[in-house]
């Protein structure tokens, strides 16, 4: 069949010279008529995303982050548990199923890094009068509990325990203060007077 004959071939099937590997020829086709619509679709949107992003009136994304910030700073301090003063814990660390509850969290969650005893593995010894954060005080001992120490590797149990479990444990912990565990790690801190 000659090449006027052939119905398939047009007048792009013109092979481009020395452009020939394994047998396979390169042809000068043009790219699809589909293919150039994106692509100078994609082209005229870049051009319109830089001038409202650069020139005109779209907001940055630090911007948007500041916005973003704020509102989770409204809603944190909108959300903000209001720790009980000492004389409400005081009176919840006299309660039996406060100390009972908070044993039981305090095993479940802490005592892998100060121990059951409170003599401080990882964690800091939590029955001397030392401290690395606060006094040792009901108040002091609620903020660490339920904000964590990041720098330190202690998680913030705020959103991960209930507000009764986390009065439980401040309440065990208060009460750990003082007594001898079997192993307790060297002070740190700042003794609590």
């Amino acid at each position: 069949m000659s090449e006027e004959t052939n119905p398939q071939k047009n007048q792009y099937d013109v092979p481009l010279a020395d452009h020939e590997y394994d047998g396979i020829q390169e042809l000068d086709n043009g790219a699809p008529f589909w293919w150039q619509l994106f692509f100078y679709l994609s082209i005229a949107f870049a051009v319109l995303y830089y001038v409202y992003y650069e020139w005109g009136t779209g907001e940055s994304s630090d911007s948007r982050l500041r916005q973003e910030m704020a509102e989770v700073l409204r809603l944190q301090s909108k959300n903000a548990s209001v720790a009980p003063d000492d004389q409400e814990f005081e009176k919840l660390a006299g309660l039996a199923a406060t100390r009972d509850a908070g044993k039981k969290t305090y095993a479940t969650n802490c005592a892998s890094c100060h121990a059951a005893d409170g003599g401080g593995l990882i964690g800091p010894n939590l029955t001397d009068r030392f401290w690395i954060h606060g006094k040792g005080s009901y108040g002091d001992l609620y903020k660490v509990i339920s904000g964590g120490v990041a720098d330190k590797g202690m998680p913030g149990w705020k959103g991960l325990l209930s507000k009764d479990d986390l009065l439980g444990v401040v309440a065990h912990v208060k009460s750990l203060q003082g007594t001898s565990p079997a192993v307790a790690k060297a002070p740190q801190g700042e003794e609590a007077r």
